[in-house]
């Protein structure tokens, strides 16, 4: 007996061990992680939190927010100019007859050893955090239904248990979660980000699929932290970037992640991107001890299911009639299955998997649909008659989903170029042996940004985002979500190449770039790029080269964002029919050139291998060098 004992406690002290060894808990950051715990269990989404913007120890006020969106506007901006006026008031100096709100903002920057111009700064620094300790009760309940499958997936694929808590901070464990930034569903993934793992098109979307966006997610966590060797910053890169986090380790010289929150000053690297890891270690303290802040939890119980692969395009009205189970219960349990499969216009896809959970079947799911008549089976998709502009949508891409030519589409929508599109706009699609004529009032007006294009590069401009420095801006989430919204101006998510310009107005050549992309962004002729680069004629830009640019007519910033555009729209053109499933080391023998391993060995796009190996000198690869390979499965 006391031999098992010990043993127990080996294992648990090794558990412990492991854990602060993946996710430190530095006491720099214990300040920021108490703050996160507040928000998590001492507020509910009715409350919030008066606070300063970089120091989470000073929460000036717990304020209630039960009105209107209005009205808890208007009082959050009430309260903010309360407290920058006490703010401004203590950086004169002023320290007798102090009223009890002035010796009570005081005594929370003495802690601080605050001087004057910290006060003063402070005055600026006001932000409202929204409570949200009835969501993430909601979310411990709900997680029941796919912590084992993600707790399993986790263990197989060899990722740190305590990621699996992750959903918290991004959903609170609700599958159908969809930001106004476009993020989607448990692990909140953007589109050009899901794509790279999963079916993400206009019939199916995976990442409403917490199964499938789970196995995604491990996918992206691992490829995270195969770049920078660290778990926190990892984390971070989920939600802002794996490029920036490789900005920051190159610029600070350090993986610590309590120096990098503190001293980071990337250009989007905001309140949100700094907090993510503490609040996510928040999250894992309260879902390790949750009876500890919410008492007796009781978690829902995972559905046992029947999984059937479709081997046919099936409506799903024929599927409900053969499985004798209700449409709701089948959307309950499928949700990347779009509206277009539930209101009839498009059949459930051959090869899709279809879950129904087994109480609700009446015998064999498979073979209750064995008994749908041939007639209702089908080899091909309904055809489609129109599309409609999401966020991200181009012409070539659309017309390259549905297996037209670019002009075709164009024609069918009278239409003399590609380049203005709007979301939200219906595009009439080209239907074999039938003769359509344009009927311009299913056109929709548009609402939304343009999606706008230079010749031959289409670029969507970026709506505004939300920060945290809004005056009357309500959290609704935990915290601005920069993953979803202003990083993606800066950099693609999931590739760690470096799109930014320098100081010294210098950028570093990347994949399937040319001069002449360089000029046509610049508003300039390739000649003057030539000229100040001394580069004949004849001479390349060189991938991992610097090469120097003129903004005499356009800003830095919107270099960056045609660049990011152009490369986001490349990328996505690419995942449109490909996926990355899995990733493994090759090492390189001698004679092998990564170019040639790239085309005939392993079959992957060069850019897509030197995002899986940034490091790596292309130009000087040597026998025994490893590699990172992403194997690539085409798209069903």
């Amino acid at each position: 007996m006391k031999i098992k004992l010990i043993c127990l406690c080996l294992i648990i002290f090794s558990s412990a061990q492991i854990y602060a060894e993946n996710f430190p808990r530095p006491a720099e950051l214990e300040r920021d992680v108490q703050f996160w715990l507040q928000v998590y269990t001492q507020a509910t989404t009715k409350q919030g939190y008066i606070h300063d913007l970089n120091n989470l120890a000073i929460v000036y006020e717990k304020i209630n927010v039960s009105g209107s969106r209005k009205e808890n506007r208007s009082h959050i901006k009430a309260r903010k100019q309360f407290y920058a006026d006490i703010l401004k008031t203590l950086a004169t100096g002023k320290r007798i007859n102090l009223s009890s709100d002035e010796r009570r903002v005081l005594d929370l920057w003495s802690q601080a050893n605050a001087d004057n111009a910290t006060l003063s700064a402070a005055a600026h620094n006001l932000r409202f955090q929204l409570g949200q300790s009835n969501r993430f009760r909601q979310g411990l309940i709900r997680s029941g239904e796919w912590r084992p499958y993600i707790d399993t997936t986790f263990r197989d694929m060899n990722i740190p248990a305590e990621l699996a808590v992750l959903p918290h901070v991004e959903s609170s464990f609700n599958p159908e979660a969809y930001s106004h930034m476009g993020a989607a569903g448990l692990w909140q993934f953007i589109r050009s980000t899901g794509r790279r793992y999963m079916q993400i098109d206009y019939v199916v979307d995976e990442r409403m699929d917490p199964y499938a966006a789970t196995i995604a997610a491990a996918k992206l966590l691992q490829h995270n932290y195969n770049l920078t060797d660290s778990w926190p910053l990892a984390l971070t890169a989920y939600n802002h970037g794996v490029a920036s986090m490789r900005r920051a380790i190159k610029q600070l010289g350090t993986r610590d992640i309590a120096i990098i929150a503190r001293q980071y000053k990337g250009r989007s690297f905001g309140f949100a991107s700094r907090n993510f890891y503490v609040a996510f270690l928040a999250a894992l303290e309260v879902d390790t001890h949750p009876e500890k802040y919410f008492g007796t939890i009781t978690k829902v119980t995972p559905y046992k299911y029947e999984k059937i692969t479709l081997k046919h395009y099936i409506h799903i009205q024929d599927i409900v009639r053969a499985l004798n189970v209700r449409e709701s219960i089948l959307k309950q349990h499928n949700r990347s299955l779009l509206a277009s499969i539930w209101n009839g216009n498009k059949r459930v896809p051959k090869g899709y998997t279809l879950r129904v959970p087994q109480n609700y079947l009446t015998g064999s799911g498979h073979r209750l649909l064995a008994s749908i008549s041939a007639d209702k089976l089908f080899n091909e998709q309904t055809p489609d008659l129109f599309h409609t502009v999401v966020r991200g949508d181009t012409v070539s891409e659309i017309a390259q989903r549905y297996g037209y030519r670019v002009g075709e589409v164009l024609a069918a929508n009278g239409m003399r170029s590609g380049h203005y599109i709007r979301i939200g706009q219906k595009l009439r699609l080209p239907v074999a042996d039938q003769k359509i004529e344009l009927d311009t009032a299913v056109i929709a007006k548009p609402t939304f940004p343009l999606v706008v294009a230079k010749k031959n590069t289409e670029v969507e401009l970026a709506s505004t985002p939300v920060t945290q420095s809004e005056p009357d801006e309500l959290d609704e989430r935990v915290m601005v979500p920069s993953q979803h919204g202003q990083s993606e101006t800066v950099s693609l998510l999931t590739d760690p190449a470096d799109y930014t310009v320098g100081d010294d107005h210098k950028i570093i050549v990347q994949a399937e770039e040319t001069l002449g992309h360089y000029a046509e962004w610049l508003d300039l002729r390739a000649s003057r790029l030539r000229q100040i680069n001394n580069m004949r004629f004849s001479t390349p830009v060189i991938v991992g080269r610097k090469i120097q640019l003129d903004f005499s007519r356009i800003s830095r910033k919107e270099f960056e964002q045609r660049r990011v555009n152009y490369q986001k729209q490349f990328q996505e053109q690419y995942f449109t029919d490909h996926r990355i499933e899995s990733t493994y080391m090759y090492t390189i023998r001698r004679g092998e050139s990564l170019w040639h391993l790239a085309a005939k060995k392993f079959m992957v796009p060069i850019w897509l291998l030197r995002q899986h190996n940034p490091d790596i000198n292309f130009a000087r690869i040597k026998p025994g060098m490893t590699i990172i390979v992403p194997v690539i499965v085409i798209a069903s």
